[in-house]
């Protein structure tokens, strides 16, 4: 490794960071509408819905007695937003997994691939971090 594979192999290091908090928190929303306890903040993750009015009238209003959604997976995912696929989703994430853990070894002298591999880092790096600026603005409006 060269001075010039240093940025490379510290932009996979932080999407590999990023994919396993992704997948932790989106993983904990995803359980609670399992087990029929998704309350708002759980379908803004998972929705990109921020506006609680907008999203009473997309699922109905929550129990009075605990503030919790009768919802289920299909309905959560008929009406996810482009911000909801920001705030994590299993197959843009592992997607990026893949791409940052190739960008670490060694293999693409072999395939003589490495512009290519830039550019799929390149745009691994740019839906994370549009992805953590989407959550910082999610942890503003709670």
């Amino acid at each position: 490794m060269y001075s010039a594979d240093f940025p490379q192999f510290v932009a996979a290091c932080a999407i590999l960071f990023s994919v396993v908090i992704r997948w932790l928190r989106s993983g904990a929303s995803w359980d609670a509408v399992a087990e029929g306890r998704a309350t708002a903040d759980v379908l803004r993750e998972l929705t990109g819905i921020l506006d609680l009015d907008t999203l009473q009238e997309t699922f109905g209003p929550p129990r009075l007695e605990d503030g919790v959604f009768p919802v289920t997976r299909r309905e959560v995912l008929r009406q996810r937003t482009g911000l909801g696929y920001l705030f994590g989703d299993r197959w843009l994430d592992g997607g990026s997994a893949i791409i940052a853990i190739l960008a670490i070894l060694p293999i693409w002298p072999i395939w003589e691939s490495q512009m290519w591999l830039d550019i799929l880092l390149a745009f691994a790096s740019a839906y994370h971090a549009a992805g953590w600026i989407a959550a910082f603005r999610l942890v503003r409006r709670s």
